[in-house]
């Protein structure tokens, strides 16, 4: 558990794949737990969250909304996309009435044309464009803060988060060929090594994070344990799910694009990162496998029904013709 046992914590977003797990989680350590975000969703809060209404990124309506809030914690998920000033407007709009803010960045932020694996202290450049320079702007708002004003701050930096409700079509998109029997493309080899994190895992890291001083002015690479190549991935789903797997090497055309290969699975470069620090300074590990995280995100997507939803794969058939 965090430094403080029962804690306020107000939750930028609240409603969707990270955010909605990390709410629960607070609820099951018996947080009061309030979010910020549109009011789009209000059907997927569980019971007994306060809901404020306001968009982030109008910052004299967040001033003026959040004029009287107090918080232990502050935690800031959601991306909109979020500037490195909407991160500025939301600390102004709360100055001197929080107690520790954590605000989830990405593995992004590194440059990725260096040797894998990528520590806590590896270069942040804008390999990834726009994302990463939202996210480096954002963090270093907090830092700032941190530095400037003694707020205590947290970074957390997850990659491919998966698990039930994701957002991203990665781990499903496999699910939807292999239970329908077919065929898995894979861009050329398919041999760029890719890191998961389960999203129980990184909310009940979130959570353990809160109110604990030993975090405050760290950044923590938050992921599973294992690296593993994409198609490696594809053949691991397989196996978990016991299905068939057929798999079609397609080369990319020179200046054309690579098959389809989840929603961002694609890139030509490796993606692994170290956990030795959140595990030696906080004690934190993740309780998933990535077998047992896609065993437990596949029961999910039966129950749901999503193993007999319609899906348009007429675009792959194209290319197998």
């Amino acid at each position: 558990m965090g430094g403080l046992t029962k804690m306020r914590v107000l939750v930028i977003g609240g409603t969707e794949f990270i955010s909605l797990h990390f709410v629960r989680a607070l609820l099951r350590d018996g947080h009061r737990v309030a979010v910020l975000n549109r009011g789009r969703q209000p059907g997927r809060l569980p019971a007994g969250v306060r809901t404020i209404v306001c968009d982030r990124k109008d910052h004299a309506a967040l001033r003026a909304t959040l004029a009287g809030e107090r918080t232990d914690a502050l935690v800031d998920i959601t991306y909109a996309p979020t500037t490195g000033e909407d991160v500025e407007a939301l600390l102004d709009a709360l100055a001197g009435r929080v107690g520790h803010a954590l605000f989830v960045s990405t593995g992004r932020v590194h440059d990725h044309a260096l040797p894998i694996p990528y520590h806590e202290d590896t270069p942040r450049t804008l390999y990834w464009g726009e994302y990463a320079k939202n996210k480096i702007a954002g963090e270093d708002a907090y830092m700032r803060r941190h530095r400037e004003r003694g707020l205590g701050v947290t970074i957390a930096r997850p990659t491919h988060v998966y698990g039930p409700m994701n957002t991203r079509n990665n781990e499903t998109f496999f699910f939807d060929r292999l239970v329908r029997g077919r065929p898995v493309l894979v861009p050329g080899p398919g041999g760029w090594l890719r890191q998961f994190g389960h999203v129980d895992d990184l909310a009940d890291a979130m959570a353990q994070m809160l109110g604990l001083r030993a975090a405050f002015g760290h950044a923590y690479n938050v992921t599973g344990e294992e690296a593993i190549t994409q198609v490696g991935f594809v053949e691991l789903i397989a196996d978990v799910i016991k299905r068939p797997l057929t798999l079609v090497h397609v080369e990319t055309p020179p200046g054309g694009k690579p098959v389809p290969f989840g929603q961002n699975l694609v890139y030509d470069c490796h993606a692994v990162y170290t956990t030795t620090k959140i595990r030696a300074q906080l004690g934190i590990r993740p309780r998933y496998t990535l077998a047992a995280g896609l065993a437990q995100t596949f029961e999910w997507y039966v129950r749901e029904g999503l193993d007999r939803r319609e899906v348009d794969f007429s675009a792959e058939d194209a290319l197998l013709t």
